[in-house]
């Protein structure tokens, strides 16, 4: 099985979630976490979580604190053509394509540490597969993650 590589930013971005904050980023100088909340209407908690993922691969960043409120710029202007015009999906290996098209799901395990956990974690994933006699599913060393695409689900 083929194995996707894609960088973070790319990554990042690919969530739709993080993608409209990224964009409504881009449209103001910056935005409190409570406004991006409101725009969202997603939890405090997933909030931080998708501001964490942009963050963490240089996209945008918490700038300054005034009292408990948190303000959010974008640091760096990446093209979103692509991911909005599904240029990528040409790249993709025609035996992912076919999984992701029968209904297979990707999914991000963030691994804080080094690229060795990384690395330890697959083996892990691995040993799992072994032990309990599955089929191991496509898995993907990130940066500071494994991306795993999940079996289609049967109906």
């Amino acid at each position: 099985m083929s194995k996707i590589r894609v960088d973070g930013r790319t990554m990042a971005l690919s969530h739709p979630t993080r993608l409209a904050m990224y964009e409504q980023l881009l449209a103001v100088e910056e935005m409190s976490t409570v406004m991006l909340q409101k725009s969202t209407g997603v939890t405090r908690y997933h909030l931080y979580h998708h501001l964490q993922s942009l963050e963490k691969n240089g996209l945008v960043e918490n700038h300054r604190d005034e009292g408990r409120a948190r303000w959010w710029r974008v640091t760096e202007r990446v093209p979103l053509s692509p991911v909005a015009s599904n240029d990528w999906i040409g790249n993709i290996p025609e035996e992912v394509r076919a999984l992701l098209e029968a209904g297979a799901a990707i999914h991000y395990i963030p691994v804080v540490g080094d690229s060795r956990d990384t690395a330890a974690t697959k083996k892990t994933l691995d040993g799992m597969a072994v032990l309990f006699d599955v089929q191991q599913t496509p898995i993907t060393l990130m940066p500071n993650g494994i991306l795993v695409i999940g079996p289609p689900k049967r109906s």
